[in-house]
């Protein structure tokens, strides 16, 4: 359901959230208590957006629910709608020619009076070309009237305040949108005013800038703007200044409608409350700020609904509507809003940094310096410093803009093409109540493939990282303990693409380390063993034991990482994996599996070394095998050539990580047999090429990784 409000007045006081209701019966009471006939010239000022259309609005309301006697005639100008013709005066003489006659029996005869009277005052003027509405019948009266000899003014006008007079009955003339006509207008439509101000009976209402209005007038006549409208405005008033409580109540009304199915934890009370009075109150100082505010908000939200903070993207959204030019600053330089304060920041790059957010904050307008500093500390707590990578997490699963994978939808809009969406991440957690749904949708990121060519599971995996610390119940810890290492195998061929980059194997090792923490130690030997028993993840669980194997043996080089299990149950766990292996990967499946190196490195190293090493033997005695089972062990290091910019990929075989499976000269022997009758594979060749390479390298006792072996 939408929410937009339009920028029209309110016209029911009971739907007052501004406080103008009073103000404006007590207008409407006044109106209705002159005691005399003499004309009358009343105006309320009021700066654009304050609400005066609405006041007026409510004006005619009051005066509707007087006795009908004491109702005056009512007749609506609105001069903006005939903005860029020739002649206001004309426009306004009628309007009243148009509605006096059909409002009341007593002024049927003004009709032509009026026409008569709008020939007289200033030349003729065509205004059939007014589009419709009020503008064309009174283009075509004043057309009709074009023709006739020209009258005398002062008796018609005399004609007229007869008439007004003799009927006893008040007229009111509103008009409103003086302030937003362009100068030369401003000038003539008080000037038609002053003129007309003395019919008897007609008060004028008139609402509109006072400041706005005496600058139109001082630039075209030159007059003191001010003192020309004191002589012409007989009664003024200064509308009343909006209660900042209503104000806001207003706004927390709409933001209610809009924002109020917000999640509990995309919402913090304490933290909206600080960002609201930090900064995000000192834009609303008029009504329609409100309106046009939560109308944008209504529009921007819905796509963005679940993946953002709606406290940062309210007061995101605030900076685009009232300081369009800041938030361009920020769109445009992430890297100086998001993210943590760096531990290692140079000297220099400090430097640069205080001056790039000296420079924004220069540019700031006096009046709102303070609140809006104030305002882009607490969204983006960077540009204070002092938030080291530990406050990370926290950010991202409460959808900050201060983190950096979070900040390009606030911007966008939407959800970035590839991206794990906030809701999709909570639909995953919950899935923790049908294992088999959530291994398949592990399964299934992992075949969607992001713009930068990464799978996205590996953003999946790095999501639920944020989670396994509180968010995941205890209970649930079991499931996803499984699920990783039954389907974990199944997720692991992501594409690396940096030096420094990491693959799935090591974030699952993350996701259970955290889990292990929270489960009592007594019961994590039988989960495992039971986890292993039914996964299918072996180089899942292969790569697990390794690290908790590196853990129990190197102590002080753990990085911080805990040890679930003693040396004892260590070696239990690898004798199970064994057994799990050698089920799960039958002998003649081994060597196509995508992890062949690393499966029979385990295999060698906690199971039967010798029964290993005959498996290699006899793979190793087939032509056919040979040259696949090399090919396994090939690699390729990554290098600049002399004067190229761009990378080279260089093989890379070193028979030291074979000669603990086969016996490296036999196999060289064969090698070149097949290489001389041509019986070498040609997805092989290279492999085989760079095994005889290096091979000979440490006949001639040289180390093949100590050497440049890139070829000129």
């Amino acid at each position: 359901m939408t929410h937009l409000s339009s920028d029209r007045p309110n016209t029911t006081p009971k739907e007052d959230l501004f406080g103008h209701a009073p103000f404006a019966e007590s207008l409407a009471k006044s109106i209705c208590a002159q005691p005399d006939n003499d004309g009358l010239v009343m105006a309320f000022y009021g700066p654009w957006g304050s609400g005066k259309s609405t006041v007026l609005s409510y004006v005619r309301y009051f005066l509707e629910q007087r006795p009908k006697i004491e109702q005056p005639v009512v007749v609506v100008f609105n001069p903006w709608w005939f903005s860029g013709q020739e002649n206001l005066a004309r426009a306004f003489l009628g309007q009243m020619q148009a509605v006096l006659p059909a409002k009341n029996e007593k002024f049927k005869k003004l009709g032509d009076l009026f026409s008569d009277f709008a020939e007289g005052v200033g030349g003729l003027v065509d205004l059939t070309g007014v589009t419709g509405g009020a503008g064309g019948l009174i283009g075509g009266l004043i057309g009709k009237f074009a023709k006739r000899k020209p009258k005398d003014v002062p008796a018609i006008k005399e004609g007229i305040s007869e008439i007004l007079r003799k009927a006893e009955t008040k007229v009111l003339v509103i008009i409103d949108d003086i302030d937003r006509l362009a100068p030369e207008e401003t000038r003539q439509l008080f000037t038609v005013i002053k003129a007309l101000a003395d019919f008897p009976n007609v008060i004028y209402l008139l609402a509109f800038d006072r400041e706005v209005a005496a600058r139109a007038i001082e630039q075209q006549s030159g007059l003191p703007g001010a003192r020309y409208l004191e002589k012409i405005i007989q009664v003024p008033f200064e509308l009343p200044p909006i209660d900042r409580m209503a104000l806001r109540a207003a706004l927390f009304k709409r933001l209610d409608k809009i924002l109020g199915d917000t999640q509990d934890d995309l919402f913090d009370q304490t933290y909206w409350a600080n960002v609201f009075h930090d900064g995000i109150d000192s834009y609303f100082k008029v009504p329609r700020d409100v309106i046009r505010f939560t109308n944008t908000l209504e529009v921007t939200y819905p796509a963005v609904r679940g993946e953002v903070n709606a406290v940062d993207f309210i007061a995101l959204e605030a900076l685009r509507i009232f300081a369009p030019e800041l938030y361009n600053v920020i769109r445009n330089n992430q890297d100086r809003f998001s993210g943590h304060t760096p531990n290692g920041e140079y000297q220099a790059e400090r430097q640069e940094n205080v001056a790039f957010h000296e420079q924004w904050k220069s540019q700031l307008s006096n009046e709102n310096r303070e609140s809006t500093q104030a305002l882009l500390d607490r969204i983006f707590p960077k540009i204070a410093g002092g938030y080291g990578a530990d406050w990370l997490s926290d950010w991202r699963k409460q959808a900050r803009a201060c983190h950096p994978d979070i900040f390009p939808i606030y911007f966008r809009l939407s959800v970035p093409s590839g991206s794990v969406s906030r809701s999709e991440m909570l639909s995953l957690l919950k899935l923790a109540t049908t294992p088999e749904l959530l291994g398949e949708a592990l399964v299934k990121a992992n075949s969607e493939v992001r713009l930068d060519g990464l799978s996205k599971a590996r953003v999946m995996l790095e999501r639920l990282l944020d989670h396994v610390e509180k968010d995941i119940p205890i209970e649930h810890a079991p499931v996803f303990i499984n699920v990783l290492f039954d389907m974990g195998d199944y997720i692991l061929n992501e594409d690396i693409r940096s030096t420094f980059d990491f693959g799935n194997a090591l974030r699952i090792y993350w996701i259970i380390d955290g889990l292990a923490a929270r489960i009592a130690s007594v019961d994590w030997f039988d989960l495992l063993i039971q986890a292993f028993e039914k996964g299918r993840g072996i180089e899942t669980q292969r790569y697990y034991l390794s690290l908790q194997e590196d853990v129990l043996s190197k102590p002080s080089q753990n990085g911080g990482a805990r040890a679930h299990s003693n040396i004892d149950s260590l070696e239990l766990l690898k004798a199970s994996w064994i057994k799990n292996f050698k089920i799960k990967v039958p002998e003649g499946q081994l060597l196509s599996n995508e992890k062949f190196t690393s499966l029979l490195w385990a295999w060698f190293e906690w199971g039967d070394s010798k029964e290993a090493k005959m498996w290699c033997e006899a793979v190793v005695a087939s032509d056919l095998l040979l040259p696949i089972f090399l090919t396994k062990f090939l690699s390729y290091t990554r290098s600049h050539a002399s004067g190229d910019r761009a990378y080279r990929y260089n093989p890379r075989l070193n028979p030291k990580n074979l000669e603990k499976y086969v016996d490296l000269q036999a196999c060289k022997t064969r090698l070149l047999e097949l290489q001389k009758s041509n019986l070498i594979p040609e997805d092989s060749k290279v492999a085989v090429s760079q095994f005889l390479k290096e091979f000979e390298m440490i006949l001639a006792g040289k180390d093949p990784d100590g050497f440049n072996l890139i070829e000129d």
